[in-house]
């Protein structure tokens, strides 16, 4: 079933790709200075910087441009995901010399790619140079901590406990039966008023979920050192002690391999 998944989601991406290369370029230019902050987008606008020239498709996707539109004309009624299937197989089972001719077309983008990326840097100002420099690092950031967040999530860390607010909000929201999020914007002064002894019952209640949080974290942190994850834990859980320990987890691994 994941097989069949990641080949739904790569035909999806090759055929909307084929219907509409400049679409797609410009729909991942898009999405890629979405992630940067606002100054930065600002300031490369204000550069005026021209388009990167787009690097060549490599031989199997030279493959797939010029196999794909006639097998949907033999099957009309293939699905994107077995025309992709079909496609790959072909790909298999045709000769290196065959697989050649699209390696030397490749070849000769390249080269034409590599030349005009020389010439584009040199029409670049100083200037430019450093803002795309700037961006090209926010990005790799962004990126890393993409990266981060799908491992903590993947490796599943213990949630912070809701404040006593949030409690008081969460037993409001079950006593009147209304959401939580509509809460929220009818009861920011009703916090205020509630007496001190009841929002102490909510402060205890916090107080309490904090301490078992913190020994669930204590705990998740030590695993996640454990299995070679030490960026997913806080610095001051890093101890030189746990350090050793996880070299040597590390060396039993390799000697295993």
């Amino acid at each position: 079933m994941a097989g069949q998944g990641f080949l739904l989601k790569t035909a999806n991406f090759i055929n909307g790709w084929l219907l509409s290369t400049n679409r797609v370029c410009l729909i991942a230019n898009q999405n890629s200075v979405r992630t940067l902050k606002a100054e930065t987008r600002e300031r490369l606008k204000s550069l005026k910087i021209p388009d990167k020239p787009k690097k060549p498709l490599n031989p199997y996707m030279l493959f797939v441009v010029e196999t794909r539109s006639n097998l949907i004309k033999e099957n009309p009624n293939l699905k994107p995901v077995d025309v992709f299937k079909k496609v790959a197989q072909q790909w298999k089972t045709i000769t290196e010399e065959q697989k050649a001719k699209y390696q030397e077309i490749y070849k000769k983008e390249q080269e034409i790619y590599d030349q005009e990326v020389l010439d584009y840097n040199i029409s670049l100002s100083e200037e430019q140079r450093e803002a795309l420099h700037a961006a090209s690092m926010e990005k790799r950031e962004e990126k890393k901590k993409r990266k981060l967040t799908k491992l903590i999530k993947e490796n599943h860390k213990p949630k912070k406990p809701p404040g006593p607010y949030l409690l008081y909000l969460i037993e409001q929201s079950q006593i009147k039966n209304i959401p939580i999020n509509i809460l929220m914007k009818s009861s920011k002064d009703e916090w205020s008023k509630v007496p001190e002894t009841e929002k102490q019952r909510f402060k205890n209640v916090y107080l309490k979920e904090v301490e078992k949080y913190e020994k669930e974290l204590k705990n998740w942190e030590q695993k996640m050192l454990e299995e070679g994850h030490p960026e997913l834990v806080r610095t001051k859980s890093k101890t030189p002690e746990k350090s050793s320990r996880i070299l040597a987890v590390k060396h039993k691994k390799s000697d295993k391999e």
